[in-house]
């Protein structure tokens, strides 16, 4: 199955180059790019019809009432969507943003670290997303001292200090299947085969939970 989605960053640097190829290097899969603010034009019903499937790689805080309500639009309707590490901490200001993507990392009380080397533990090794899995070793930034709602389904985990011990999850907003991945700092989570197999699969499985 071929699938065409749009990738939406903005709001927080990357490493542009190695992000690409990550996306480039998926079988049978397509996408355009686009950038907050302007990447508002497509969180509509009207401006995602020609996607498959949304991926958020951004951390942008600035949010209408008017943006508010066709992205709320288009959650209630139901796009597939896949949020990935940065993206949690997104329109801080938006109370509903937290339910949305299930959980919250709260400035002055979340943490963070670059650079950890941790175990990503397999929570769920027979879902679609984790399939082929088994637990494996990264060097990544680590998110610490957030919240993640009771209603997720759990399929990541981490047993590390300066971690969450959830760091990846599932979840129905209304009628839009989503997932959640904490990790993807910079080139080297990019490039580990894991990390490419998790955004890969939830990719295609929130496609295929519209069908």
């Amino acid at each position: 199955m071929s699938i065409h989605a749009l990738v939406i960053t903005g709001g927080h640097g990357f490493q542009e180059e190695p992000f690409w190829e990550m996306f480039d290097s998926f079988e049978n899969f397509s996408y355009d790019a686009a950038t907050f603010p302007e990447a508002f034009k497509y969180l509509s019903i009207e401006g995602v019809k020609d996607y498959d499937t949304l991926v958020f790689y951004d951390m942008w805080q600035e949010i209408t009432l008017e943006q508010q309500a066709a992205y709320q639009d288009l959650l209630n309707r139901g796009k597939p969507i896949v949020y990935l590490h940065h993206a949690l901490i997104s329109f801080q200001d938006w109370p509903e943003f937290r339910n949305v993507v299930g959980g919250y990392w709260k400035p002055g009380e979340g943490t963070y670290k670059h650079d950890v080397q941790f175990t990503v533990q397999i929570a769920e090794p027979s879902h679609p997303v984790t399939e082929g899995l088994s637990d494996f070793e990264i060097l990544d930034e680590t998110y610490g001292k957030f919240s993640v709602d009771s209603d997720v389904h759990v399929l990541l985990k981490a047993d590390h200090p300066d971690s969450g011990p959830v760091i990846g999850w599932t979840k129905m907003y209304k009628n839009t299947p989503l997932v959640y991945i904490q990790l993807g700092h910079d080139g080297l989570a990019y490039g580990n085969p894991n990390y490419r197999k998790l955004v890969d699969q939830s990719i295609r499985w929130v496609v295929d939970c519209m069908k």
